[in-house]
Parts: C-alpha cells; structure tokens; sequence
C-alpha cells in the first residue's frame, strides 16, 4: 500500500473515533446535571420547619373552611381583673389585650383555656386552740390494775383445771357479793361450840369446795399481786368519788366492817389467818385495822373493837418478819401513825 494512502486512513479512523467519543461525554455531562437539580430540589424540601408557638390553641378550635382553609378560633371575651393592692386597683387585664392583639396580627390566636387568677391577699393566721388536759380520775389507776389482774388470771394455766364458766372478772365479782351477802357471826361467838364451828368453816359453807381450792390456787401462784390487788380494792371502796366504780358499787361496807371484825375478834377468822401465809395474814390483818379506822371515823365501830393491842402486835410481827412485803414500809408508816391516834 502506498504510504500517502495509509496514512490518510489512520486520521480517518483517528477522526472517526473522536466523533464516537463526542456523544458520550454529552450524555454524561447531561446526567450530572439531571442528577444535581433532581438533589438540589430534594434538598430544600427536607428543610427544618419553624416550631409551632405555644400559644397556638388545640386542632380541635381550628375550624375548617368550604375552601379547606383553616380559621383560627374565636377566644371569648376574658373580664377584666383586678387585683387590689394596698389602696391601689391595677387592671390585670390591660397587658394581656395588648399581647393578645399582637399575637393576632401574626396570625397567632392564644389558648382559650387561660384563665387569669384574680390575686388574693394572703388569709389571717387562725387562731391557736388550747388544749386542755384531760385529768384522770383517781379511781381510774386502782379499777384499771383490778382490770388487768383479772386478765392475767384468763391466762394462767392452772385456772383451766378450775373449768370457770364466765371470765375471772365476773366469777369473783359475784363470789365477793355473796360473801358480803352473808356475814359471819361476830358476837357471842364463845357462848357455843356451834358457832365457833360455824365461823371456822364459814368460807367454806359460803364459797364452796371448789372456790376455796381456786383461792389458796391464786394465792400461792399470784404472791406477788396480792398486796395491789387488796390496796386498789381498799383504794375504790373508801374514796367517796370512787362509789359509782363497778368494784366499789355494790359493796356493802357494814358487811366489810363485819369481816374486818371476825378477823380481829373471833376465833374463827384467827384460825382462817394462821392456817395462811405470814405475808397473807400480815396484810389482811393490816386492811383489817384500816377498815374499823374508818368506821371509827364515820362512829360507826359498833362492835367496840379496840385497835391499839391489834397495832402493836401487827407492827412486832412486821418488824421481825415482814422483809418479804413489797409495801412494808408504808405500812410500818400508816400503823405508828394509828399508834399514836389510839394511845
């Protein structure tokens, strides 16, 4: 081939190419344009919207249009409010109409569920109410420990064998009533043989078999109660305020002096002592003495018994033997007390 004619073939085919190549680069340069406005628009749609105010009211006070245009809501009317301050009267309501009218230009319409509170002056302080004590009763501490001590005997286990059919409270309540009901003789004890039998075995004609066994039961488990027990009893039954108290209503005091009587005098209620305890006797010998004291004090000892040898022979007998008392020394005090009023 002619050299002249080669080479004019090779810039053919050089030229042929770059009108190949041409196309190309045009299409490409189109898609990168279709592609840069399609994300330029794509981009301004994804813009942030501006954060609805607060005071917008709820979609349900928007009301539609015929033109789904929406309307803003008509807020009722607000009175005014005042507030008064000392002598002074301002007007609550005037700054709320401007802010209202301003936010309404912007097309902003406010919540109509404000409610403006009128300003209150603070109340008075209430007056402080005095509380007076309530005073207890003197007769409370004695029926309240007689109370608890009838409790505590529900408890034990060695009432059970006794098979009670009521509580303790109401079991002896009405064994004492019966003994009161019943004195023992104390006069002319000697004059027979029957009646001084019929004074030892008077607890146990009255009470029974079994109330006497439920009796030296409680004293020998319940020592240490005793002496309060016998005290809130004698405690109820000589305080005048306390006679209307359960334990002291139905006592019948001529019957005490009576029991206090055959204790002291008579043969019967001195063997009922000396078959107990030294603590029992001491202490029924003692509330035995106080108990026609305090007849002597209302004149009515009518059986003369003199107090003076019974004191003196209690106040040796507690002195020598009388360690094992809890109240021993208040006794001892009451008893040289007695002692000099009856010398």
């Amino acid at each position: 081939m002619d050299p002249s004619e080669e080479k004019k073939q090779d810039s053919t085919e050089t030229a042929a190419k770059k009108s190949n190549l041409l196309p190309a680069i045009l299409v490409v340069l189109l898609l990168v344009t279709i592609v840069g406005i399609g994300f330029y628009f794509y981009s301004g749609s994804r813009q942030v919207k501006p954060p609805v105010s607060e005071t917008m009211p709820p979609a349900n006070e928007m009301v539609a249009s015929s033109d789904k245009e929406a309307k803003p809501a008509i807020a009722p009317p607000i009175p005014p409010v005042k507030a008064v301050s000392g002598e002074e009267s301002i007007d609550l309501t005037a700054e709320s109409t401007v802010a209202e009218d301003a936010m309404k230009q912007k097309g902003i319409v406010p919540a109509t569920d404000t409610i403006v509170e009128p300003m209150q002056a603070p109340s008075p302080p209430k007056p402080a109410v005095k509380v007076t004590p309530k005073i207890e009763s003197i007769c409370d501490a004695p029926a309240l420990g007689i109370d608890q001590f009838y409790k505590q005997l529900d408890t034990r286990s060695y009432m059970e064998s006794f098979q009670l059919s009521s509580s303790g409270k109401e079991h002896f309540t009405a064994l004492i009533e019966k003994l009161l009901s019943n004195p023992p003789q104390v006069t002319r004890e000697s004059d027979d043989l029957y009646t001084i039998l019929k004074n030892t075995a008077h607890f146990f004609r009255v009470s029974g078999k079994d109330n006497i066994l439920m009796l030296k039961g409680i004293l020998d488990h319940e020592k240490e109660s005793v002496e309060k027990i016998l005290a809130d009893y004698f405690s109820l039954i000589t305080t005048p305020e306390c006679s209307t108290v359960p334990y002291a209503a139905n006592i019948d005091h001529d019957a005490l002096y009576e029991y206090a009587c055959f204790f002291l005098n008579t043969m019967g209620g001195r063997l009922y002592l000396f078959r107990r305890d030294s603590k029992s006797r001491m202490v029924v010998t003692y509330y035995a003495i106080r108990l026609v004291d305090e007849a002597n004090i209302q004149n009515n000892n009518r059986h003369g018994i003199a107090l003076k040898p019974l004191i003196s022979m209690l106040i040796s007998e507690m002195e020598s033997g009388g360690s094992t008392l809890k109240r021993g020394d208040t006794y001892l005090d009451i008893l040289y007390d007695l002692k000099e009023k009856y010398q």
